[in-house]
């Protein structure tokens, strides 16, 4: 991902502030940002060792999975180059966690750093290698021998075409049996499943725990053209209303119908190799 991603002049000043990168957060790198930086971005009237908590509290984001804490040291003075640094409590934040943050913060500033989050997601999305079929025909030959490359050639090959799809300029891998569905967003999958009344910020943490899950079960993430939304597979919802979190979240109505026809134990696959 590169860092010197030319910024819109309407990001320019939130930028500078909340600078979104990359940064590991439970154990994986993804894009995110400080915590102070964007309390520092939003302009908050509250101080940040009241505000993060507070939110995190209010929302239920989760550590480990929407953000991390560690130590940080502060000059209490920063004019007196004898004070006593003190200990600090520092977040590093998803982007998620970051945008849900601007947007409950209601004022023009949350508006414009959720507007430039989105933006940053779409830069590192756009620049992501594709895998050809012809360099995933060589990793599976290389991988398997010589010997084998008759029955590649013939049977192989053929079907690596016939599973592949582009999704936003990169190439996505199904598995064999598992047909081409639909994908939608996370407000789409919960309309699907009959979660009409929906609370402040719902859609936004299971658009979080939906991104999280389609990593984990190998599933690309999509997005809508126009708004730049993520959308997600089937089994990656199906996975995640029928074993998962979001089962809660469903009407009492539609726990165990089987007409749905939700698959309880979705079959998951290797990502496409980098």
């Amino acid at each position: 991902m590169s860092a010197n991603l030319p910024i819109p002049a309407e990001f320019a000043e939130i930028a500078a502030i909340c600078v979104a990168s990359e940064m590991t957060i439970g154990g994986k790198v993804v894009l995110g940002v400080e915590g102070r930086a964007l309390h520092d971005g939003l302009k908050v009237g509250r101080a940040f060792r009241a505000w993060m908590p507070g939110r995190i509290e209010e929302f239920g984001f989760v550590e480990g999975q929407d953000f991390e804490t560690y130590d940080g040291l502060s000059r209490p003075n920063p004019d007196a180059s004898k004070s006593r640094p003190q200990k600090t409590k520092e977040y590093r934040l998803t982007l998620d966690m970051a945008k849900e943050l601007s947007m409950v913060e209601n004022n023009e500033k949350g508006r414009l750093a959720r507007r430039y989050f989105i933006w940053r997601e779409q830069q590192a999305l756009s620049i992501q290698p594709s895998v050809s079929v012809a360099q995933m025909e060589h990793r599976i030959m290389q991988s398997l021998g010589g010997m084998m490359k008759g029955i590649l050639n013939k049977q192989v090959t053929p079907k690596i075409e016939q599973l592949s799809q582009k999704v936003d300029g990169v190439l996505a891998i199904r598995p064999a049996g598992v047909a081409v569905t639909s994908s939608r967003t996370a407000r789409g999958w919960l309309q699907h499943y009959g979660v009409v009344k929906r609370k402040r910020g719902m859609s936004q943490r299971v658009s979080s725990a939906l991104k999280s899950l389609s990593f984990r079960m190998g599933y690309v993430i999509s997005q809508t053209t126009e708004e730049g939304k993520l959308c997600f597979h089937e089994a990656v919802a199906n996975a995640y209303f029928t074993v998962g979190a979001g089962r809660h979240l469903l009407p009492k109505a539609v726990k165990g119908q089987k007409e749905m026809g939700l698959e309880s134990t979705p079959v998951p696959f290797s990502q496409t190799p980098a």
